[in-house]
């Protein structure tokens, strides 16, 4: 895949593209939807597929106070426009100078002179430019005059709503991973460098791995059973996302603890893959009963990933790439 960031670095010369333009904050099953129309509508044309993406999240220039906490990182997305089998990402820097852009200059300056777009996919409620004035509508005008085509795809719709980014959002900040995970149409996961600790699990004969993460949507606090992509090796195990009440924390911290392991993790990446949350967080009396806690904890995990293993279908990951 030819990846190219910033507008100047577009080259001419593009095989009849077929673009589509957003911010693909996870790339959940809507997304997916329009890439595999994209790619599709570019097979039949004997073109080019081409993504359009933006960095920074437009909110965190327009309305930094109201950003939301993105699902993915953009290595991530791009990895995953990849994997689906686009040719082409622009990723362009959303600057406040980009942002007062109006409609018209982007359509004529970027989708026309640059890209000479010739087939334009997007969700039904798609709007760009200075005080989002362009829409479906202007688009179309725009097409009839350029020379391209407008194509919508309408939203995906699960368990009685569509499928968003901000719904996702909403299942992560109340545990739901297997929900998040219907909508995204595989696990949720965050990953990290593995940092040293205070080495508590190690004592409570847990050892645990601590990752450092600047994964901004961090499921809500409590235990989870996970599978853990180290490299391509793929490992079982069961996360803590929490403050350590029981020893007085304040810090939100992520530990995994590896079944059948054992070894060294110390400065690797770890990859983990949100599977089922098995329950919120807790304080408790004493170093015991934390451990009998652990021990219930561990086994309800395992009993979680054996049952997904025995399912007809599941949610498969690819490791990222460093």
């Amino acid at each position: 895949m030819n990846i190219i960031r910033g507008i100047a670095a577009i080259p001419q010369g593009l095989i009849r593209p077929v673009v589509t333009i957003g911010n693909f904050d996870g790339v959940h099953l809507g997304h997916q939807e329009l890439l595999n129309r994209v790619i599709k509508r570019a097979i039949d044309i004997n073109g080019t597929s081409v993504v359009i993406t933006f960095d920074p999240h437009p909110v965190k220039v327009l309305r930094p106070e109201k950003a939301p906490r993105l699902l993915i990182s953009l290595q991530e997305k791009i990895e995953l426009f990849q994997s689906f089998g686009i040719k082409v990402t622009i990723c362009i820097d959303f600057t406040p100078e980009f942002a007062g852009w109006s409609p018209d200059e982007f359509v004529d300056d970027v989708l026309y002179k640059k890209i000479r777009a010739r087939v334009i996919i997007v969700g039904e409620n798609y709007k760009f430019g200075k005080g989002q004035a362009g829409d479906i509508d202007y688009l179309r005008n725009k097409g009839k005059i350029l020379g391209f085509e407008v194509e919508v795809v309408e939203p995906i719709q699960i368990g009685g709503g569509r499928v968003s980014s901000s719904r996702i959002r909403e299942h992560l900040i109340k545990g739901e991973v297997n929900k998040a995970a219907g909508l995204l149409g595989r696990y949720y996961d965050i990953d990290g460098i593995v940092t040293p600790g205070h080495h508590r699990g190690m004592e409570l004969g847990y050892p645990t791995a601590n990752i450092y993460t600047v994964d901004e949507a961090i499921p809500k606090a409590g235990i989870y059973a996970v599978k853990v992509m180290r490299g391509y090796e793929n490992i079982d195990g069961v996360c803590y996302i929490g403050t350590q009440p029981t020893f007085a924390g304040d810090r939100i911290g992520v530990e995994v603890y590896l079944f059948n392991f054992n070894g060294t993790l110390y400065h690797e990446h770890l990859r983990i893959q949100f599977v089922k949350m098995i329950r919120e967080e807790m304080k408790f009396d004493s170093k015991e009963e934390l451990i009998r806690h652990i021990r219930d904890d561990v086994e309800k995990a395992e009993e979680a990933l054996t049952e997904i293993k025995n399912q007809t279908t599941h949610f498969v990951g690819t490791p990222k790439s460093k």
